[in-house]
């Protein structure tokens, strides 16, 4: 399979991501083993039974943030920087609002939900749980601003912000957490706040990090409109859908050890999700990686790219968690000790964790693919995957220990993603009637999607030799359809000049870099295409500044865009996007 920009992207930013969520999860993980520690098991039972709540939480905080990437992705790949502003200035607007609103709505209803979750009034456990519901859910409003703007600096190829700030939001969590337990003593209420304000801390500096520089994507009130909210919340409800699946098949398997086992199930259940959760920072990271690249990929609805995705992130999910596997098989006890001292407890969550483990690899390959076909805005299908999962690893949890005891519990998870990936590949062969294993069907687009073979021509340029021949090519295939010798003269022109500008000043240092052009053909002209690695540089914003000069200095720029085609620069990928419409 041809290999693009996209592998290359997908291998410099998936480590960043996936360390991201890594450490968002070990916070979550190290206040659980300190609650542990020196609050108690019941404690950490507490924190167990809000995890429902806070999924919901996530969840409230990432639809608008996964409508806004799915949305601005693809018009990324379109090259529309107008669309892209309008979306992220109504989603940041509006995601602030909810979750203001959805905040308040839970701290005036936290009794109700408690009792919703299955606890009993006045008892220790419903107590340590509505203090941690009330510490935690009033980071619900940083939370949804930042979670914003991530995926939107990802885009850009910035992959150093969010894991900045995720590495502050970790250490502090520790250090306020360890200043709760030794100085404040102020409990479950005072871990749960740490963690709230760790957030806000970092909440700012991605704030600060993001408006001080110069971007693609810009915020103005002027462009938020309310009218598109409907369409960013239904592009986002793949990930709403996911978080609120994962919060209700957790409460299903709480409310199955709760009943055909004890607290110490749940405890120990909790401790071993805990931990597993670290492992399947994989998968997510995996899933978002997915989301963002094929939102691109189907806004230039390049076909190829769309194949080369799931290929990809297929034989990754394959690999990684294979490794994973066996670590966990070999390893994964080790952590337990840090969360309980109760030896029954332990050695209940190592084999549970043992048997978590064994959906690995099955889920990231169904939750890369939710993420595809959020990607390509199939996201109704997506969430059809989600709830099944869902519901057959609830209905197995309440179902199996009717004849295989209790421990069967702890199988609901690999038999869920068993059934749901049959799932997909029926569907996949209902929907393309082909063979469901190969990529022409899995990407799930008709014959006519993109531009046909015979309506472009790309060319990997290395030198300018290679250029002039490919200027050459181009001048014959705008003639060949339907451009008269102007246009071919011009777009020959416009690739030659911008095509040496870029081998002569964007590729100065001793790195190994790529130049691909594209040119195309569709019904509303012909479209030329520059994607670099080099150094960055805007020509738009270039010529804008030197347009008066009479310099020889870059000369060519200024003479192709004197001649007014229509030109948009990008900055995708951290490449050099330049697109020239004719």
């Amino acid at each position: 399979m041809k290999k693009t920009f996209i592998s290359d992207y997908i291998n410099r930013m998936l480590p960043s991501v996936i360390m991201s969520q890594i450490i968002m999860t070990i916070c979550t993980v190290v206040d659980a083993a300190l609650t542990g520690k020196f609050l108690g098991a019941e404690a950490v039972a507490a924190e167990g039974m809000v995890t429902p709540v806070v999924m919901i939480v996530i969840a409230v905080a990432s639809i608008m943030s996964a409508g806004n990437s799915t949305s601005c992705s693809n018009a990324f790949g379109k090259g529309d920087i107008d669309e892209i502003n309008r979306v992220f200035s109504t989603t940041l607007s509006t995601s602030l609002f909810f979750s203001v609103f959805c905040t308040i709505l839970i701290l005036i209803f936290s009794n109700p939900i408690c009792l919703c979750l299955g606890l009993t009034p006045e008892t220790e456990l419903f107590n340590l749980t509505m203090d941690y519901l009330i510490g935690y859910v009033p980071l619900m409003p940083i939370l949804s601003v930042i979670m914003v703007l991530p995926a939107l600096l990802q885009i850009e190829g910035d992959n150093k912000t969010n894991v900045i700030a995720v590495v502050l939001i970790f250490v502090l969590d520790i250090v306020f957490d360890l200043l709760n337990i030794f100085v404040f003593q102020g409990g479950v209420l005072g871990m749960a706040l740490a963690t709230t304000l760790s957030y806000y801390v970092a909440g700012v500096l991605v704030l600060f990090r993001f408006f001080s520089r110069k971007r693609v994507v810009k915020f103005s009130f002027k462009y938020v409109e309310l009218y598109r909210v409907k369409k960013i919340l239904s592009y986002g409800t793949p990930t709403f859908i996911n978080a609120l699946c994962m919060g209700l098949t957790t409460a299903a398997l709480n409310g199955a050890f709760l009943e055909y086992g004890s607290e110490m199930y749940v405890a120990a259940f909790t401790i071993a999700a805990r931990v597993g959760d670290i492992l399947l920072c994989f998968c997510y990271g995996m899933g978002e990686m997915t989301a963002t690249v094929t939102g691109i990929a189907n806004g230039e609805e390049e076909r190829d790219e769309l194949k080369e995705i799931l290929y990809v992130m297929s034989q990754k999910s394959v690999t990684i968690n294979l490794v994973l596997i066996v670590l966990t098989w070999l390893f994964g006890g080790m952590p337990l000790i840090l969360f309980t001292s109760d030896q029954n407890i332990i050695e209940m969550s190592a084999w549970g964790l043992k048997i978590f483990s064994l959906q690995f690899i099955f889920r990231t390959l169904i939750i890369c693919y939710v993420n595809y076909l959020r990607g390509i805005k199939e996201f109704v299908t997506g969430n059809v995957i989600l709830i099944v999962m869902t519901i057959t690893a609830a209905a197995f949890a309440f179902v199996a220990p009717l004849t295989f005891g209790v421990d069967s519990i702890w199988y609901s998870y690999i038999f869920s993603v068993t059934l749901s990936l049959i799932f997909i590949i029926l569907f996949v062969k209902f929907f393309t009637k082909k063979n469901p294993f190969a990529w022409e069907s899995l990407i799930l687009k008709p014959a006519s999607y993109g531009i046909s073979k015979e309506n472009y021509l790309e060319w990997e340029i290395s030198d300018v030799n290679t250029l002039c021949k490919s200027c050459e090519k181009a001048a014959d295939f705008v003639k060949s359809h339907g451009g008269d010798d102007r246009k071919a003269m011009l777009l020959s022109l416009f690739m030659e000049e911008l095509g040496k500008n870029v081998l002569s000043w964007g590729f100065q240092d001793e790195k190994k870099h790529r130049l691909t052009i594209k040119m195309m053909r569709d019904a509303a002209g012909f479209i030329l295409r520059f994607r670099d690695d080099g150094i960055h540089f805007d020509p738009t914003e270039y010529y804008r500044i030197h347009k008066g000069e009479n310099s020889a200095e870059n000369f060519g720029i200024r003479m192709v865009f004197s001649m007014n085609p229509e030109v948009t620069y990008l900055n995708t990928m951290n490449l050099n996007n330049l697109i020239i419409k004719l």
